[in-house]
């Protein structure tokens, strides 16, 4: 029974974050949203600091980055995966610097991420340069400074989406992924692009 209540706890809270962000719910409309009292709920979770770190660690067990992108048709998928998972769970993105103050947890899981990231990026380009669809870096560590821009634009093209009121930003930073990484592609790789990607941005 404790189980299945925590369970219950955690889907509710989940809810809650996903509709009205981290800010704006507490553990009273948890316990309401439950009819429980907040006493009960904080037999469970002293904290909403402990409920959303428990509820960030519960998700991150079914979650598993995508295989390393081998051509610019699978980069493509990665990114659009990449932004579908960040809009399903846009509370923790959208306050992703806050949560990682919350909760060493929560940070400790955010570097992770990030650098399983990198490294598949870095694998992806080299992978992209052998196949002669992107150039060989012209500046030393030019790579790793697109991957750590692209990496950049994937965690906060949320709050900066707010920041700047951009409406196409808001609904998705996949133009401007591909605006850091066409530069770089081969006359080859521009024409695969042209062919297999540029229509879905339109």
């Amino acid at each position: 029974m404790k189980k299945d209540r925590r369970e219950a706890i955690l889907d509710m809270a989940q809810e809650l974050f996903s509709e009205n962000g981290y800010n704006d719910v507490s553990m009273r409309n948890v316990a309401d949203a439950l009819q429980i009292s907040v006493g009960n709920l904080t037999y469970y979770f002293k904290r909403k600091e402990d409920l959303i770190e428990a509820v960030i660690l519960e998700q991150s067990k079914g979650y598993q980055l995508p295989e390393t992108p081998r051509t610019l048709l699978e980069l493509h998928q990665f990114f659009i995966q990449g932004i579908v998972h960040q809009k399903k769970n846009d509370y923790f993105f959208r306050y992703s610097d806050q949560l990682a103050q919350v909760s060493d947890e929560i940070y400790q899981l955010q570097v992770r991420v990030l650098k399983t990231r990198f490294e598949m990026l870095q694998e992806s380009f080299a992978i992209l340069e052998s196949a002669g669809n992107m150039e060989k870096e012209q500046l030393p560590g030019q790579i790793d400074g697109v991957v750590e821009l692209i990496n950049m634009v994937k965690v906060y093209w949320m709050p900066a989406s707010d920041l700047y009121n951009s409406s196409a930003m808001k609904e998705s930073p996949l133009n401007s992924l591909w605006g850091i990484v066409y530069p770089l592609l081969t006359e080859q790789g521009k024409r695969i692009f042209k062919e297999e990607i540029e229509l879905e941005l339109e």
